[in-house]
């Protein structure tokens, strides 16, 4: 028989947490571990965080962590005062992609179990893991036992498993089937159990470059006919699905009209819109000025994307902001950074100021202290390619990203494409899915999907297990 727990993804967006046991095959398994944004919004925010010191503790005593027997690392729960546990209770994490609110609190697991992932999510988690600072909650592919008495103690590795293929955890069976996001590596699956056929959407939209990946994943499941489809619906409320002609084609004309410097605020991780941005800027007789960080996370990417622009393209430049001493002497760099001090393209802030006509720059909202070194003219252009505010923080952020392009005489647009399927893709891949039940997860309105769903599948709101 098989049962399946909610820990998280329910009534939420983000957090997924959801439980697969197959008790007649005894085997049991994790689909996405990740961190709920806005429940820990809740109660914390940029200088209110979770006390590294208290290991795991303010995590599940202020809600974020769920209270479940069997699934945290043995040094957090013993740092607690907690009781450990003996096998765990999950054979498996399989993780659907990359962003945290998918994979962020695998951090706390214990590193007994193994987690399963495509090649490309690996690669991001790594990516994140070599250019971030260490911090409790950040330890994903590896982690450093608690309490740290000795910083440079050797850390603990987790075990990624890769998969390109069907593959077996004890009873359960699964495949990882590729499906279009605002991230690559992004996967649906089908999981198999002794008496049970699930579906399982991770996040997808169809309106994306690579929809057709979502559109073969719905193909599949149409022939399987799963028992159950566990679907997100960020977005089972809105209608619009821009695409990423969208964002190219209002930024060329913005562009175009434009003397000055132009800005381009958009999620690092998203190669997509790197890629869209990147033609802006030559379409538009410019040069994509991007940070090191990003020039890493592209280089090491386009060992595996093989259309990923090279960083020493002629149309790519790499700017080198002011670190720690604000000399720019190397010792100011990580690591992965100093291999980009002296390459032929690396700029600083006084040629893109003198060269502001001829730039298109990655620039996100916490990079906007460099405004004061670029100097931007009058008029010049702060592209914003990512959502509006939808919450109260969100709009304090937003006047506040207004009050500085004001100071500088800034323009301000928003051309954004979104990564999750709007109300009208997500009926096509539910109704075209030929599942028997849809179970609404990774929405704040589940109570939408009966009204939206209008074949024979029954509509089951999931109930949360903590």
């Amino acid at each position: 028989m098989t049962k399946i727990s909610f820990f998280g993804g329910v009534n939420e967006i983000g957090g997924n947490k959801i439980l697969i046991q197959d008790r007649s095959g005894d085997a049991s398994v994790f689909l996405d571990f990740g961190m709920n944004f806005a429940r820990h919004g809740m109660y914390f925010e940029e200088f209110i965080q979770p006390r590294t010191s208290n290991g795991i503790v303010d995590y599940l005593d202020m809600g974020l962590l769920p209270r479940v027997d069997g699934i945290y690392r043995h040094d957090l729960l013993e740092f607690a005062g907690m009781p450990k546990h003996g096998d765990p209770i999950a054979d498996a994490i399989i993780l659907s992609h990359a962003h945290l609110d998918h994979a962020g609190h695998i951090a706390f697991i214990d590193e007994r179990v193994p987690i399963y992932c495509s090649e490309l999510t690996h690669a991001i988690l790594k990516v994140l893991h070599e250019t971030q600072s260490r911090s409790i909650d950040s330890e994903v592919i590896d982690f450093k036992k608690r309490p740290l008495h000795n910083s440079r103690d050797e850390p603990v590795r987790r075990d990624f498993r890769l998969v390109k293929k069907e593959f077996k955890v004890n009873g359960i069976s699964i495949e990882m089937i590729p499906v279009d996001h605002s991230v690559p590596g992004a996967c649906g699956m089908i999981i198999r159990t002794s008496d049970q056929t699930i579906a399982y959407s991770g996040d997808l939209r169809l309106h994306g470059t690579h929809g057709h990946l979502t559109q073969e994943f719905v193909e599949r499941l149409a022939v399987e006919k799963p028992d159950i489809f566990l679907c997100e619906g960020t977005r089972i409320d809105q209608a619009d699905k821009h695409g990423e002609a969208y964002v190219k084609v209002n930024s060329d004309k913005a562009i175009a009209g434009t003397k000055g410097l132009v800005t381009a605020d958009y999620a690092w991780k998203d190669t997509t819109r790197f890629k869209t941005f990147f033609d802006i800027a030559k379409d538009t007789g410019r040069r994509f000025c991007i940070s090191f960080r990003e020039a890493y996370y592209i280089r090491e990417l386009s060992k595996f994307i093989p259309d990923l622009p090279d960083i020493n393209d002629d149309n790519i430049l790499l700017y080198q902001r002011k670190q720690k001493t604000g000399t720019y002497k190397d010792t100011d760099y990580d690591k992965e950074e100093r291999e980009f001090l002296n390459m032929k393209n690396t700029v600083r802030a006084d040629y893109v100021n003198k060269h502001q006509d001829e730039i298109v720059m990655e620039l996100s909202y916490f990079g906007l202290p460099e405004l004061i070194d670029l100097k931007p003219n009058p008029g010049s252009l702060y592209i914003k390619s990512a959502s509006e505010a939808f919450n109260e923080e969100q709009e304090f952020d937003l006047e506040r990203l207004k009050r500085w392009l004001g100071h500088f005489k800034m323009e301000y647009a928003n051309f954004h494409a979104s990564g999750h399927a709007p109300q009208e893709d997500l009926k096509k891949v539910m109704e075209g899915s030929n599942a028997k039940k849809i179970v609404p997860i990774h929405t704040d309105h589940p109570e939408l999907f009966p009204q939206v769903v209008k074949t024979g599948a029954r509509i089951e709101l999931p109930t949360a297990s903590y």
